[in-house]
Formats: C-alpha cells, structure tokens, sequence
C-alpha cells in the first residue's frame, strides 16, 4: 500500500465479486476517496410497512457508499475485474468495511460496517494521468448494513 498514509493503512474495502467471492479491494483504493456508511435517520411513520420498505424510509436505503479505484485488470482479485463483473446485472453483494487501530491492520474486536448493497454506478474517469473507477454502493434487501467487530 505505498502511498498510503497512517490511517489509510488501517482500512479495508472487500465486495463480492460477481460469484459472491469476498474481493480486498483496497490495494486499488485512491487515497482519501472512500465516503459513506453508518446511519442516517430520518422521522416517518413505519405503521405496517414491510421490512424492505422500512430500510429504504428510515434513509439507510439512501445512505450511499462511494469510492474512487485506480483501474486494475488483475484476473479475479482486481478492482476493475469486480467492478465489470457485476454488468451482467449481478450487481449486489456483501459490502465490508473494516477499520484497525493505530494504523495497525484490521484484526479481531475492530470495527466493521457490513451489509448487502447494489453497485448502481461504476463509471470511469481520467484522474491526473490515471484512469479510476466512481464508484457507487447503495443499501439493498431487507436486512439494512450493520456495525459489528471483525472476526
């Protein structure tokens, strides 16, 4: 992870790839890029909604994750590979978020933000001579993302 500062060393960003594969994409990851995940809440009336529909008006529906990757085709494991595999509208999957202390990996007892999200936007753009990924995660399902620890 050269280039990466401190903090940046202590995160990690795994998705699905599209065989529901757990895929670190965080090699890949532009610096200071990841935003998003965590709560938001909103006040409505939930009197006899379904579960789905509570997620999406309680705003976690809404609570998007987004981040920038540099374009990497590395069979499998790479960003670009994971990213373009989910075109063929196999779009959803697991979506991890993990934070270490002190600039330390991730490891067991450390925060981790977790749930099932769709990818609705991996657009590509130049970024000083590079080309990265936009991308974009939205909550999906009926059970909304969740902290819990790293195990």
């Amino acid at each position: 992870m050269t280039g990466k500062n401190h903090v940046e060393r202590s995160f990690r960003l795994y998705f699905d790839d599209a065989g529901t594969t757990a895929r670190n994409l965080t090699v890949s990851l532009v610096p200071g890029s990841v935003s998003g995940g965590g709560y938001v809440f909103d006040e409505a009336d939930m009197t006899g909604v379904s579960e789905t529909t509570y997620n999406f008006l309680k705003d976690r529906g809404s609570c998007e994750i987004s981040a920038r990757f540099h374009m990497d085709d590395t069979a499998d494991t790479g960003s670009t590979t994971v990213i373009n595999g989910h075109n063929a509208g196999a779009g959803t999957g697991t979506l991890t978020l993990q934070w270490g202390a002190s600039g330390a990996a991730p490891a067991s007892t450390n925060p981790e933000w977790e749930g099932e999200y769709v990818l609705i936007n991996g657009g590509i753009t130049l970024d000083g001579n590079k080309f990265v990924h936009n991308v974009t995660f939205k909550p999906t399902g009926s059970t909304a993302p969740a902290w819990t620890t790293v195990s």
